[in-house]
């Protein structure tokens, strides 16, 4: 008689389940309005430049990783809006560093 297998990962997922309710939850109108003031300062930065304006490639590269994370805390049409916008200026930023006319 076999028995049947059993489910490596059903443990793992109910708790995850169990914990992961609090994340679907709406935060709080104020937190969204500072992650939208500091996406939109970030990109005005961007655009306001002629050359990529922070130190180096890593910090320029962290700013990026960072827009787009804290992006998904927006309502997803204005996080793809927003996201798309600033990937046009860091194009224009890198595409500048590159040709070396920044």
């Amino acid at each position: 008689m076999t028995r049947p297998q059993l489910d490596l990962f059903a443990s793992h997922q109910a708790a995850r389940e169990k914990h992961s309710s609090p994340a679907l939850e709406r935060p709080p109108a104020d937190f969204i309005a500072r992650i939208r003031g500091e996406l939109e300062a970030t990109l005005r930065t961007a655009r306001e430049a002629t050359t990529l304006p922070w130190p180096d490639l890593t910090r320029a590269t962290l700013v990026e990783l960072r827009f787009h994370s804290i992006a998904r805390w927006l309502p997803a049409d204005e996080a793809t809006a927003l996201s798309e916008a600033f990937e046009v200026e860091m194009t224009r930023l890198y595409e500048r560093e590159e040709a070396g006319t920044g």
